[in-house]
């Protein structure tokens, strides 16, 4: 099946090169840019030992695709994805661009909404959303946190208060692209710890939205993102309020119900670490009551570029055009 990526010289476009290369059906076409269009995939991305030049980013360059990853801004994305579902191709968008409501989008994002028609689109997360992702032509992948945090919510829907939830998500410095930035250099990062976006962050609303879903009702959350000194994964940690009824053994046992099927979810014993995911498109999660304050806190980690950006996007790829769901995608982490 031809496939085509847009944003092919950043991370998300080349993990998903890297993705895509093992892929026992999709098979890159085209891949292309914005202001590295014209360069060599070899000089782009050299660990990848692969050559092409790069497209520039246009339908026309697209043409014939059957399938389009768009690594992309969120501008971009609107500006592509009515032309390219048009011309026939299944496109699955990694940007913010379509998650939301276009009235909240552009409250949240601080940006006009081009393509208000197409939003929200399906949401990508297969483990919470998998029967509508079956068939769909615009599926917005999750953002990384979100991700993180939603496999880590669902199996507490209807255990807890929905309304005493705080998040506290820890990652990596390729979570904010290949862009440079003060606060990225080597100089500042290395060794140092800080929280950022709060209580604003862009994540946010995408959290709330799916925490609605799965409980029937609108509440909204306290989201603190952090950076940390390391290059991928992340670490999101959850608390909240079990409710008068629940038992604290429901707990694993909801965590076990929800996942012991799935195939990237894993419940683990103790608490999980991003050294465990890294570079597989897995998620591992831990859970525990405190018995004297009734609260449970759960922390999921993932790799913010594969189960948190690419390798999700391949995945809800997999759900849309009915392959095998686990088609291309690692499930072991490299480790150290």
């Amino acid at each position: 099946m031809d496939t085509g990526i847009v944003g092919g010289s950043g991370y998300g476009g080349g993990e998903l090169l890297r993705l895509l290369a093992g892929h026992p059906t999709l098979k890159v076409r085209t891949v292309a840019a914005g202001s590295r269009a014209g360069e060599d995939l070899s000089t782009v991305f050299p660990h990848l030992n692969t050559s092409g030049t790069l497209a520039p980013s246009t339908p026309e360059a697209l043409e014939g695709c059957d399938l389009v990853f768009l690594a992309t801004p969120h501008a971009v994305s609107m500006a592509l994805a009515a032309p390219l579902r048009d011309a026939g191709a299944t496109v699955v968008d990694l940007s913010g661009a379509f998650r939301l409501p276009a009235e909240v989008f552009e409250r949240w994002y601080g940006m006009d909404h081009t393509a208000p028609e197409l939003t929200p689109a399906v949401y990508g997360l297969p483990e919470l959303n998998r029967d509508a992702i079956a068939g769909a032509g615009l599926v917005a992948g999750p953002g990384c946190y979100p991700t993180a945090t939603l496999l880590g919510l669902k199996p507490l829907a209807g255990l807890v208060d929905p309304a005493s939830l705080t998040i506290v998500g820890m990652s990596g410095s390729s979570g904010a692209g290949r862009g440079l930035r003060d606060n990225l250099h080597v100089s500042h990062a290395t060794a140092n710890t800080a929280a950022y976006g709060a209580p604003t962050h862009r994540h946010t609303p995408e959290i709330e939205q799916q925490w609605s879903v799965l409980t029937g009702a609108d509440h909204p959350v306290s989201f603190t993102p952090h950076l940390v000194p390391q290059v991928r994964g992340m670490v999101v940690t959850l608390n909240a309020q079990l409710l008068d009824a629940t038992a604290p053994e429901a707990v694993p046992a909801a965590f076990h119900d929800a996942y012991d099927t799935e195939p990237f979810v894993t419940v683990v014993d103790g608490w999980p670490e991003s050294t465990h995911v890294v570079g597989a498109n897995t998620a591992h999660v831990g859970a525990a009551v405190d018995p004297r304050t009734g609260r449970v806190t759960v922390s999921c980690a993932i790799d913010n570029l594969t189960k948190g950006a690419a390798g999700q996007a391949v995945q809800a790829a997999n759900v849309a055009l009915g392959l095998p769901e686990t088609a291309g995608l690692p499930t072991m982490a490299v480790y150290p």
